[in-house]
């Protein structure tokens, strides 16, 4: 259902209400139709550029549909959001009507059936969504927990290289395509340059890519010892044993690296051009190309809505969050914030191509073959851990992997839960 704006309140206030049940709960109604004014509240992280771009889009939504309030509740962070989410679960009056949210945040919001499942809406004949399909598949499976939709892709991306497109021409070197390419590119600057020619952004991300390459999964069931994860360690440490690789380090980011021209090329996510652009200035052309291997990792949360709102609350979320997500919007979102669009339709869109962005140009081939971590307890935690134990390798060139990565293990025998 298109929500169209009502101008007289009259009018606003005789809609009728079209309710369906879905045979659950009395909450578990459906709305078709909002029949008052009706106010949902909506947690977030985004700040700078991206925060101006929803609330834009927002102001947009309310004015085509002046029936339905959206409060932003800017939670400052994904730390604080994730915390305040956690908290307030086992207070549920207190949650908001929807939230951005990484899916592993979710799991125990959804084991306490306080999430609702959007394939109820989606699939509704009156409600249901815009061709659902367009949007990729790897992004629609992320929101599915235990065969349910319970989440709406939103702000998303994935790894890139950036590249300094100048001192590849002056070297007459060709952007690669895979980790033994990479390695060899990063030689050569090495040698004619004298500085690293490469280096990851996240180490947690490096590493469960490099393992989604050999056919590996980091989950519960990987063992960390196993040869694939010392060969994982072993091809980064190499790097910077030899000077053709470094770590942010106290960088934190190598886009600043980068924009020194310390580093000839990283990857990183596409969600950082601007600041890439912006710290490089003049000094040198940009180049952004796809990973340098099949699979590359999708990041970036989703949206869900809560039970505890009232049904009208809970279409009127559903509304919002599908106008959020239309293909003319997501070019918007896209262009203004550096995320990728989540339907294939803007990405292959003339104007998303044609916008500016060094990504978009790439993100075809960029978003082949997407994948996504496991949404299971622990999760979150387990992979953060893996920032910690490669940066010890890394930092350390006569780091005992071997012992290293044991004792991962036995950090992780308590982390999955």
């Amino acid at each position: 259902m298109k929500l169209k704006k009502i101008l007289p309140l009259m009018l606003s206030l005789g809609l009728l209400t079209g309710c369906a049940s879905t045979g659950g709960k009395g909450n578990d109604e459906i709305v078709t139709e909002i029949k008052e004014p009706v106010e949902i509240t909506f947690w977030h992280a985004m700040n700078g550029e991206q925060e101006k771009s929803l609330q834009k889009l927002t102001e947009k939504f309310t004015s085509e549909n002046s029936n339905i309030k959206v409060t932003l509740q800017n939670q400052s962070s994904y730390p604080d959001l994730q915390q305040k989410i956690t908290s307030t679960v086992s207070s549920p009056k207190d949650l908001p009507t929807m939230t951005q949210a990484y899916p592993d945040w979710m799991l125990n919001a959804v084991k306490d059936n306080l999430v609702v499942d959007l394939g109820q809406y989606i699939n509704n004949e009156t409600l249901k969504f815009d061709n659902y399909d367009d949007i990729l598949p790897s992004l629609r499976e992320a929101t599915t927990i235990d065969g349910k939709t319970y989440g709406i892709p939103f702000n998303k991306s994935t790894e890139v290289i950036w590249y300094n497109k100048t001192l590849f021409d002056e070297l007459k070197l060709k952007v690669p395509t895979t980790y033994e390419e990479f390695v060899n590119v990063s030689k050569t600057i090495k040698e004619k340059k004298g500085i690293p020619g490469a280096g990851f952004d996240s180490l947690n991300t490096y590493y469960t890519t490099f393992l989604k390459n050999e056919g590996q999964t980091f989950d519960p069931n990987f063992d960390v010892t196993s040869e694939t994860s010392v060969k994982a360690a072993d091809y980064y440490l190499k790097g910077i044993k030899e000077g053709y690789f470094r770590i942010a380090g106290t960088d934190k980011y190598l886009s600043g690296p980068f924009a020194n021209e310390t580093v000839g090329m990283y990857i990183g996510s596409m969600a950082g051009e601007t600041f890439v652009k912006l710290g490089v200035g003049d000094k040198f052309e940009v180049g952004a190309a796809p990973y340098p291997a099949k699979t590359s990792i999708q990041q970036g949360t989703d949206l869900y809505v809560f039970q505890n709102a009232t049904p009208e609350q809970r279409t009127a979320a559903y509304e919002y969050l599908k106008f959020l997500t239309t293909k003319e919007n997501q070019i918007t979102w896209a262009k203004e914030t550096g995320y990728m669009p989540i339907r294939k339709s803007s990405i292959e869109s003339d104007e998303y191509k044609n916008s500016g962005s060094l990504t978009a140009k790439i993100l075809s081939d960029a978003t082949k073959d997407l994948y996504i971590m496991p949404v299971v307890p622990g999760a979150d935690s387990a992979f953060r851990e893996i920032n910690t134990v490669l940066e010890g390798i890394l930092s350390d060139t006569n780091s005992d992997v071997n012992k290293k990565l044991e004792e991962f293990k036995n950090t992780l025998s308590s982390t999955w839960e």
